[in-house]
């Protein structure tokens, strides 16, 4: 499987012609980081932009107590790295999503541009520009409402709220774990491993009280496990969890 057939089948440059295609082809480079892998740090600023192609990579913040807070997943064909001059809703920039981590949570593939190359790019082809604020501006979105959740949710609600988000974008529909009286819509198969150390870090909590909540959950027959999968058997009870505010 070569560069030009992956950058073909990327949705940011869906739509453009073969010389458009070969013209990206020369602009970028491809990456293959194992799991585990870092791809870059808070400490040394990304100059690139990357496009997971394969994989799954972690983002990530570093707290004032040395504390990883996992802020997302990403999944195939999102885009990180270098935003610093990409603006939104009359935000200045995205320079706080360079104040970041990104490490691989599974074996990934990634297409890699210089920021300088890609901004040449987005001149060319404006429509790319607009795809990428738009998935920008949803990840915002989503970090500001993650980080007043942090403030004014309790732990069982913040960690409902995060199973709601992975099976949003990776859960698959898990018949098989269907209780009486709930719907297909109601059972998925978060596929994506975690561990509580991840769970923990993606909710700000400690790992005990985290594992503690999960118990709860699986307790109530809300959620369960499968080797190292979380299987969620009642959505509509963790909707309901995640309404409840902090003590």
């Amino acid at each position: 499987m070569n560069k030009l057939w992956l950058l073909q089948n990327l949705k940011i440059f869906q739509n453009l012609s073969k010389r458009d295609i070969d013209l990206i082809d020369k602009l970028s480079k491809m990456e293959i980081y194992k799991k585990n892998d870092i791809i870059y740090i808070e400490e040394s600023k990304s100059s690139y932009v990357y496009v997971l192609k394969k994989g799954h990579i972690k983002i990530s913040l570093s707290t004032e107590h040395g504390r990883e807070f996992i802020t997302e997943i990403l999944k195939p064909d999102e885009i990180f790295g270098n935003f610093g001059d990409f603006s939104f809703d009359g935000m200045e920039s995205f320079d706080f999503l360079n104040a970041e981590n990104a490490q691989a949570l599974t074996d990934a593939e990634v297409c890699k541009f210089k920021k300088d190359d890609f901004d040449k790019i987005l001149s060319l082809y404006p429509s790319i520009g607009n795809k990428i604020l738009k998935l920008i501006g949803l990840r915002f979105k989503y970090i500001s409402t993650k980080i007043t959740s942090l403030a004014y949710k309790s732990i069982d609600a913040r960690i409902a709220e995060t199973l709601i988000y992975l099976a949003n974008n990776f859960g698959i529909k898990k018949i098989s774990a269907l209780s009486s009286g709930l719907t297909f819509e109601d059972c998925y198969q978060i596929n994506i491993k975690l561990t509580h150390e991840e769970i923990s870090n993606l909710i700000g909590a400690s790992r005990q009280r985290t594992t503690i909540a999960l118990d709860k959950l699986k307790h109530n027959g809300i959620i369960s496990f499968d080797k190292k999968n979380i299987v969620i058997k009642d959505l509509r009870k963790l909707k309901n969890i995640a309404e409840l505010t902090a003590n």
